[in-house]
């Protein structure tokens, strides 16, 4: 709890979800009026929902979904709420409502399933990246870190630590073996990641064991 941004990188099914409650239960115990936006899948929305309702007592939950006008409404009750208040909605809710919720601060943002933003070009990723400058704390959760490539992991901790690694191109040609190909009909060329210094993966752990739970 000490940690304000990390990774909780458990396998599937060790319980990031009750962990993420009981911590949110403990910093409700010092300040209970703190508030928490949960970040998933639309899937899970109502999954989360369920866990508060049944390892609480006394924490309001607020559904972000369905049409803008019951957004709206709900947006509208996480700003007027007192007390431990979770506002809970989809990552494609926040890309829509980046506008409404742009000027959000100091609330815990747990990111679930963060794989949804391993891709730094894409308006989740931008979104998120936003959000996390206005939150106090951030918890990114994932069994899955890196699926296909190392990119994957630098996305992620620049929302999450966004000092710990350099720039994109610096970081590819730092940690990746890269050959540069040439794009179909023009003379342009792209770095592609052709594979990994043993050494380099090491290095990788170790810049993200700080900040890996």
């Amino acid at each position: 709890i000490a940690m304000k941004q990390f990774l909780l990188g458990d396998d599937t099914g060790l319980g990031k979800t009750i962990q993420s409650v009981a911590a949110l239960c403990y910093l409700w115990e010092k300040d209970s009026d703190l508030k928490a936006i949960i970040l998933t899948n639309k899937s899970a929305v109502g999954q989360w929902s369920r866990e508060f309702d049944k390892f609480t007592v006394g924490v309001k939950t607020i559904l972000c979904k369905g049409t803008p006008k019951k957004r709206a409404k709900a947006y509208d009750e996480f700003l007027a709420s007192e007390g431990p208040t979770v506002l809970i909605m989809g990552y494609r809710s926040a890309v829509r409502d980046i506008s409404t919720i742009h000027d959000l601060s100091d609330y815990v943002l747990i990111a679930d399933e963060a794989t949804a933003f391993k891709n730094s070009k894409t308006q989740v990723h931008q979104t998120i990246a936003h959000m996390s400058k206005k939150a106090s704390r951030v918890w990114a959760l994932t069994a899955t870190l890196i699926k296909n490539n190392l990119m994957e992991g630098w996305a992620i901790y620049k929302i999450l630590v966004p000092d710990l690694f350099p720039s994109k191109t610096q970081f590819m040609n730092h940690y990746c073996i890269v050959r540069m190909q040439s794009i179909k009909g023009g003379r342009r060329q792209i770095p592609i990641i052709v594979g990994y210094r043993k050494k380099d993966i090491e290095t990788f752990r170790e810049k993200i064991d700080p900040f890996f739970l």
